[in-house]
């Protein structure tokens, strides 16, 4: 009796590291404006980009608080606390 086997062993090669993946200012502004337009959804245009829709919605509400536009501009960006705190400094020595 000779028993045959269907079941293929398959090998998966990694050849190269894998990096993240770094999106410039504008590349994240196009991105977002499309996922804005109409007849479009967060799921899809994320899958098109290879991100996940948590990504896509926290680059909107970074976009939407002016984020995207200090770092295109290449101005440093200021925590809040620290922006409150020196402006403090600056009434007490007015």
């Amino acid at each position: 009796m000779t028993t045959t086997s269907s079941y293929k062993e398959s090998v998966h090669v990694v050849t190269s590291k894998e990096t993240r993946r770094r999106w410039s200012p504008s590349e994240k502004r196009a991105i977002i404006l499309e996922s804005s337009e109409a007849g479009q959804s967060i799921s899809d245009v994320a899958r098109k980009y290879g991100i996940s829709p948590a990504q896509l919605f926290y680059w909107r509400r970074i976009m939407e608080n002016g984020a995207l536009t200090a770092v295109g501009v290449n101005e440093d960006v200021v925590p809040a606390s620290e922006a409150k705190q020196l402006k403090a400094q600056i009434r007490h020595l007015e």
